[in-house]
């Protein structure tokens, strides 16, 4: 796992000295980044051919240059053009699932337009034999004529849209979009921030075999300096790095050339002040259950249900932790992160293991053609794989047990359970089974339900019974 750590802020105005120096790195650092990353994408899809030594020579002589900033952008450069190729393949798969399911879904037009047509034979036949009436004139003439003209647009724009898809494959298939430095939108409407990104950062990669774990920064721990050996002239920073300082001053105090040694610095312009992030291996230490109980969450996107068991499944309390579903993206990453850190520092003070499901949002949003808007823009907004890493992270680094359960039918079996007996919500109740399931319960549906229909039924039956129906007896939801 990694960890990094922010440093103080260095205001401009405090360091005259800096300010050249800095800017002028970070120009030179991007400037070579932009032209390593040229090469590598020529060479990968292009047909250019060439040796990374020769890359590196190149580099050093264009931009007179020692190593270090043009291996730090060549393996930079590397990692954007890998992440590129990934995002490709994943984009040309997404296009082929749509693929199929306009395809399928031409085919249950062109089936139902058939249907239709059928019919209209029919009515036709019949007037030919003189046995129509003004009730099937009327019928013909304002369901079934309009349905046959409905039915072809729609698979005239259906067939539009896969023709589309199809294209947009293509494209995916000749090569990927190349990184564009400081964003498309920028530079078509805003080029002094366009300028800004292209520029405000720079990456310097760790190295084990030095003392310091870095070739360009060095980091005395006992006076708490920070030397920078800049492209112009060496400067001297006092620093002080804020969380995860331990993992870094553990990294630079460890011997030459051990696993774990380097550490990467990030230098961050901020207009009128920068910041330096470094970034360091943390192995972390393999976490048991505790045996006390566990804590289930149930993740919605307005809202986490907790519910809290004892150790022997027995529930001690349920509460929830609302989400904000609107603002923006910031806004609700942080409220995400202070979710999780309430729950996680709950989970470490009372030494229980915390519990989610096993969930796969990627398969839900390649699925969502043709369904609700809501329930798509849900999906679009609630970043549930960010949520999920910063879960992990925050019970590697507090040491708290982490298990993820099978998700099928924690809801239904909740609602069917536990929502009368215990007197729960139905989020509340899911995660209560979703604790159970942690701890090692085997939570299914009731015997009773599988005696009346088949298990599809009954889920499809349940979505349409209120919590209180199911409160009075849970067999009205069969029923209603």
């Amino acid at each position: 796992m990694k960890v990094f750590s922010l440093s103080n802020r260095f205001y401009y105005r405090e360091f005259p000295d800096l300010k050249n120096t800095v800017l002028h790195d970070l120009a030179v650092y991007n400037r070579v980044l932009h032209k390593a990353y040229k090469c590598l994408y020529d060479r990968a899809y292009k047909g250019a051919a060439f040796k990374d030594s020769e890359l590196h020579q190149l580099l050093k002589k264009q931009f007179h240059l020692n190593d270090y900033i043009p291996l730090s952008a060549v393996h930079e450069a590397k990692a954007l053009l890998k992440a590129n190729a990934a995002l490709n393949k994943k984009l040309i798969q997404k296009t082929e699932k749509r693929m199929n399911r306009i395809g399928m879904k031409i085919r249950e037009k062109e089936t139902e337009l058939e249907k239709v047509i059928c019919e209209k034979e029919k009515m036709i036949r019949k007037t030919k034999l003189h046995g129509t009436t003004e009730k099937d004139y009327l019928y013909e003439a304002t369901v079934i004529d309009p349905k046959i003209k409905n039915l072809k647009n729609q698979i005239k724009l259906l067939k539009y849209r896969l023709t589309g898809e199809k294209q947009k494959k293509e494209r995916f298939m000749e090569k990927p979009k190349s990184v564009c430095f400081g964003g498309r939108k920028n530079l078509k409407h805003d080029m002094d921030t366009y300028r800004y990104n292209r520029r405000k950062r720079m990456l310097i990669c760790g190295r084990r075999q030095g003392k310091y774990g870095n070739n360009l920064f060095k980091y005395h721990i006992d006076e708490g300096v920070l030397v920078y050996r800049g492209i112009r002239q060496e400067i001297r920073m006092p620093v002080v790095f804020h969380q995860h300082r331990e993992h870094i001053e553990r990294a630079v105090r460890m011997k030459h050339n051990t696993p774990g040694k380097a550490i990467a610095y990030e230098l961050y312009d901020h207009g009128e002040y920068f910041i330096i992030k470094a970034i360091a291996e943390y192995p972390g230490e393999p976490v048991l259950p505790s045996g006390r109980g566990s804590i289930g969450m149930d993740i919605n996107r307005d809202h986490i249900a907790l519910a809290e068991t004892d150790r022997k499944g027995n529930l001690v309390k349920a509460w929830r932790i609302p989400l904000k579903e609107r603002g923006t993206r910031n806004q609700r990453e942080y409220e995400r992160y202070v979710a999780v850190k309430r729950i996680v520092e709950e989970c470490a003070g009372k030494k229980k293991n915390l519990i989610m499901e096993d969930l796969e949002f990627e398969r839900k949003k390649e699925e969502s053609l043709y369904r609700d808007r809501n329930y798509n823009r849900m999906l679009g907004t609630f970043a549930y794989k960010r949520l999920e890493e910063k879960i992990e992270r925050k019970c590697m680094e507090k040491g708290v047990y982490l298990r993820k359960v099978d998700p099928r039918h924690t809801t239904q079996i909740g609602k069917l359970k536990y929502a009368k007996r215990l007197g729960l919500s139905i989020h509340h109740s899911a995660a209560y089974v979703i604790a159970r399931r942690g701890e090692g319960y085997r939570e299914r549906i009731p015997n009773e339900y599988h005696e009346y229909r088949e298990w599809k039924e009954v889920i499809r039956d349940l979505g349409k019974a209120t919590l209180e129906e199911c409160q009075r007896t849970p067999y009205l939801c069969l029923f209603r």
